[in-house]
């Protein structure tokens, strides 16, 4: 769970009643769509939305990580989870991915799904490159266009997920991650 702590150290804070995630936000009734889903910072990021009470639309290449993540999180919160099988570097799964939300599309859409291979510079081909660049910045486009079609008149929000590595880069072996 999600707390928040009190902190002192010449601070004169009053007592205050510490409360979980769930107890401060509340998602009821509000669908989030999160890219990369079954691990990492978008398994994370599906659990504390879950804590929150959010319905979870969860996406991966990886099914059988996603059907793990699914089964922990119905574990510990009463959330309904779907799960979806899709190949971000495909824009015809992307399509096909929001032709099946139809009538169910997510108000909070979090674009987080990425890829971080290392290669040598000099060793980076063309396909290669076309397959970090796809997912993870053209995927992030469609994801962001499909939203955007479906909850243009009725408000929503994204949340797109980056990396200090845009800014700051600290790897030799990244630069096709570093301009995606």
């Amino acid at each position: 769970m999600f707390y928040i702590y009190k902190i002192s150290g010449g601070f004169n804070i009053p007592e205050a009643d510490f409360k979980t995630l769930s107890d401060m936000i509340s998602f009821n009734g509000k669908r989030v769509l999160i890219t990369g889903a079954a691990a990492g910072i978008g398994k994370a990021t599906a659990f504390r939305f879950a804590e929150a009470g959010a319905t979870l639309q969860l996406v991966d290449i990886n099914y059988e990580g996603l059907e793990k993540v699914k089964r922990e999180i119905n574990e510990k919160y009463n959330v309904e989870v779907d799960i979806y099988k899709v190949d971000l570097s495909k824009k015809s799964e992307i399509d096909a991915l929001w032709d099946r939300l139809e009538g169910k599309e997510p108000d909070v859409l979090v674009n987080n799904a990425g890829i971080y291979p290392f290669k040598d510079f000099l060793k980076v081909d063309e396909e290669f490159l076309r397959k970090v660049i796809d997912i993870n910045w053209t995927a992030v486009f469609w994801m962001c266009q499909h939203m955007i079609r479906r909850r243009l008149n009725k408000g929503g929000v994204i949340i797109n997920i980056g990396t200090v590595e845009a800014i700051l880069p600290f790897e030799e072996d990244l630069p096709h991650y570093t301009l995606s």
